[in-house]
């Protein structure tokens, strides 16, 4: 904790560190922060949760001091419908940050999780509170697969899941890690407040190897295929059917359908 204070330094994201041995969950912790008038930039970590979450009500595996889980506090000028953008932000940042982590590409699946040989190595929870006209917050979980060994995983996910550190060879240094996330958000935070959308959803497509691609996205009340076709100016996927429709989507699990 003290060695992430020391050299963090970054002007915006960060300042304000809440760490825990062991919390329910950060976004929780974070969010509470944030009703109560927490700074932007603030930031919560933990060496283990005993409620992560994950997306669509599932949980996230937080095992003590193996793996990285935190979530910052953001107040983006933005309006409500334009907070997708801010979850498309933190995985290019996270995509940015784990390739310097391992020998092998990272992949976006939409909209935020990071795979890298079809296997899932982190992933993202935004949760926000807004008005009709804009947002208050956001809160922006994250948590990475670090120096988590197959065979200490849950049966449910050794198959689906992998770590940094079965990728690299080695264990990877957490605080390493955290610093240099926490450096990436900063600044694709920064650059989407100054640039805009457009050219970070460029960097975006770079992470997204789908494009193109035959796939199933699972919704709460149905399933729709189609070919992938990218994301549209609010972050949502396009999908095209056989006939050449588009449909927007706005929040599902992607399943791809073909290699």
């Amino acid at each position: 904790m003290e060695e992430i204070e020391r050299q963090l330094a970054t002007e915006r994201l960060g300042k304000t560190l809440h760490y825990f041995p062991e919390i329910d969950s950060t976004n929780n912790y974070a969010r509470n922060l944030a009703e109560q008038g927490a700074m932007e930039g603030e930031v919560v970590i933990a060496e283990s949760q005993t409620r992560g979450k994950g997306r669509l009500g599932r949980s996230w595996v937080s095992p003590a001091g193996r793996n990285l889980y935190l979530s910052v506090i953001l107040r983006p000028k933005l309006s409500p419908l334009h907070a997708p953008q801010i979850t498309l932000m933190s995985a290019v940042a996270l995509a940015e940050t784990i390739q310097s982590f391992i020998p092998f590409p990272p992949e976006i699946k939409w909209p935020n999780d990071i795979l890298v040989h079809d296997k899932k190595m982190a992933g993202i929870l935004t949760e926000s509170s807004c008005t009709t006209d804009r947002l208050l917050f956001v809160v922006l979980g994250i948590g990475v697969n670090v120096n988590f060994p197959r065979e200490e995983m849950p049966v449910s996910i050794r198959d689906t899941a992998t770590s940094l550190m079965t990728l690299s060879g080695a264990p990877v240094d957490r605080t390493a890690l955290a610093l240099q996330l926490i450096r990436s958000l900063n600044r694709c935070y920064g650059d989407l407040e100054r640039l805009g959308f457009p050219p970070m959803a460029e960097r975006w497509a770079g992470f997204f190897r789908l494009q193109g691609k035959r796939v199933k996205v699972e919704m709460m009340d149905q399933a729709v295929q189609g070919k992938a076709i990218g994301i549209d100016g609010d972050g949502a996927l396009i999908l095209e059917d056989e006939t050449g429709t588009r449909r927007r989507i706005i929040a599902g699990d992607v399943i791809p359908l073909e290699p």
